[in-house]
């Protein structure tokens, strides 16, 4: 988006980000520990926000101001279900901080809906009675692992939702409600912003984060900054330090985000291996990294690093 853009409601603004960069490449997802590999153009990305938007209004009632629940790991559909709610007007509560890690001890009152790892279905299903559920299962066809009781399996519902999708505004209030704190839309774009002005962020890079989606600043990082300039992001399950710098030269990555014991892990992982082109990398920003970090971190790989 463009600093017209800024001041729009995040809907209209996404869905003229699908119109600018149509089949270019947005989301690229790595889960290393099923061999998946899973990418998402702008324009197909847009297509799976507003079927699940509508199966948010239509099926499960949900609307403006209202707050929906989300339980869930770092998964390609994890985006779309955060920009599918934001386009409907409504909040995402974060229900377990950890990251899909443990189940929640309890449920924020009022909750519209619930998006939930099925893997976590049967540890939350006391605490989300009376909520509608919907399951995101591992499987890319929605083959279940798991017993899904009452739960909707998002990957067989959504295909079935209308393309189209008449965004409103903005969540009322906080559009993510995360275990690292809150933020509006407008916070979230301006965090987003600032994290693309800080590293450079073009609609001509690709970005690789490894913070959990599921907060203020994974959220930021891995949706909405690469989303707002155009550029593509590389996510993944987990961010294992050994291949690093493989998926950094085999994503042709120019921006990394990584949290400060990614980053570490990383330095401690050694040199990389020899033969990678690793050229296009410029920047590696980390949050909060201490002074170790961010004067390690060039010295053992020619790369600045941004604590801040």
């Amino acid at each position: 988006m463009d600093n017209s853009d800024a001041a729009d409601a995040f809907g209209p603004a996404a869905e003229r980000q699908a119109g600018r960069y149509g089949d270019k490449p947005f989301l690229t997802w790595y889960d290393d520990r099923r061999g998946e590999r899973v990418e998402l153009s702008f324009k197909t990305f847009d297509n799976w926000v507003a079927k699940t938007a509508n199966l948010l209004v239509d099926e499960l009632g949900a609307g403006p101001g209202d707050r929906v629940g989300a339980l869930l790991v770092d998964h390609w559909q994890t985006p779309i279900v955060l920009a599918a709610c934001w386009r409907a007007g409504a909040g995402v509560v974060v229900l377990d901080p950890s990251g899909g890690q443990q189940a929640p001890p309890r449920t924020p009152p009022g909750l519209a809906a619930a998006f939930v790892r099925e893997e976590l279905l049967a540890g939350a299903a006391a605490a989300l009675e009376g909520t509608p559920l919907v399951a995101l299962t591992a499987d890319l066809l929605g083959r279940a692992d798991h017993d899904l009781g009452r739960a909707l399996n998002f990957s067989r519902v959504v295909p079935a939702m209308g393309d189209l999708f008449d965004a409103g505004p903005d969540p009322a209030g906080h559009a993510l409600a995360a275990g690292d704190g809150s933020a509006t839309t407008a916070e979230l774009l301006d965090r987003a912003a600032g994290l693309a002005a800080g590293t450079g962020l073009t609609d001509a890079d690709r970005m690789l984060s490894g913070r959990r989606l599921l907060t203020v600043g994974g959220a930021a990082a891995g949706l909405l900054a690469p989303f707002t300039t155009g550029a593509g992001v590389v996510l993944g399950r987990d961010l294992e330090p050994g291949r690093f710098w493989k998926r950094v030269a085999d994503e042709r990555v120019a921006v990394a985000v990584l949290d400060p014991d990614q980053a570490g892990a990383v330095l401690a992982a050694g040199p990389p291996p020899a033969g990678l082109d690793r050229s296009r990398l410029r920047v590696v920003a980390s949050p909060g990294a201490g002074t170790a970090l961010v004067d390690g971190f060039p010295a053992a790989f020619g790369v600045p690093l941004l604590g801040s």
